[in-house]
């Protein structure tokens, strides 16, 4: 089996800006899946989230609990504001990615003069979870980048645009290896695994439509 690399080992900085966001669409659906079954990512360091087999995925993960959350929702804010700023860190040019993460008060007073950093589509997400909520604390609708960019694409025919060239999906994690002792929770990682499977495909079909609409 392939031992597992960390981002910054992986050389994540040198990806094309096209396929770093097929890799935030999958790591957005692995983490809404942690969350709708009550777990919480504890790091979106670089060194934190690993590539193994062909899957992206979180190594460090816990239970939603008074001990690390005041209550689900802080916890879902949190981890949508750390992936969003691992997003704006990795398309930063010459950023030192094996530092970890941007502090976000230096995030938000330097947002404005890296903002076109971003893909167009992705703008109004971003600056609306790095800059607007840190002072309302309010995420957008819908909150998660996944579903943002779909319903972005709504309306959107694919059908002729299938036969253009994309480069090959990469498999989402399988969440389910913090579930691995309960029977419960191993079937949620076998319905979540073929799950993020599917979503990777329709991820593929988004990125033939962005490449055909700019």
């Amino acid at each position: 089996m392939e031992r597992e690399i960390d981002l910054v080992s992986l050389g994540f900085q040198d990806y094309s800006v096209e396929d770093k966001r097929k890799i935030f669409m999958i790591l957005d659906i692995a983490m809404k899946k942690y969350h709708e079954n009550g777990y919480m990512i504890k790091s979106f360091m670089p060194k934190d989230i690993y590539y193994q087999n062909g899957i992206f995925g979180f190594s460090e993960y816990e239970h939603i609990s008074p001990i690390n959350s005041n209550d689900k929702d802080e916890a879902i804010y949190n981890n949508i504001v750390g992936l969003s700023n691992l997003a704006f860190c990795s398309y930063l040019p010459n950023y030192d990615f094996s530092a970890g993460l941007m502090n976000i008060d230096v995030l938000v007073e330097n947002y404005k003069a890296y903002e076109n950093v971003f893909d167009p589509i992705d703008k109004d997400y971003y600056r609306t979870v790095l800059i607007d909520s840190h002072i309302n604390k309010q995420l957008p609708e819908p909150k998660y980048y996944y579903d943002y960019v779909s319903k972005k694409m709504q309306g959107v025919d694919l059908s002729d645009r299938s036969n253009g060239s994309v480069r090959s999906y990469v498999k989402a994690t399988e969440a389910g290896r913090a579930m691995a002792d309960n029977n419960k929770e191993s079937a949620f990682s076998t319905t979540f695994y073929l799950t993020c499977m599917v979503s990777a495909m329709i991820i593929a079909f988004i990125g033939i439509a962005l490449y055909f609409l700019k």
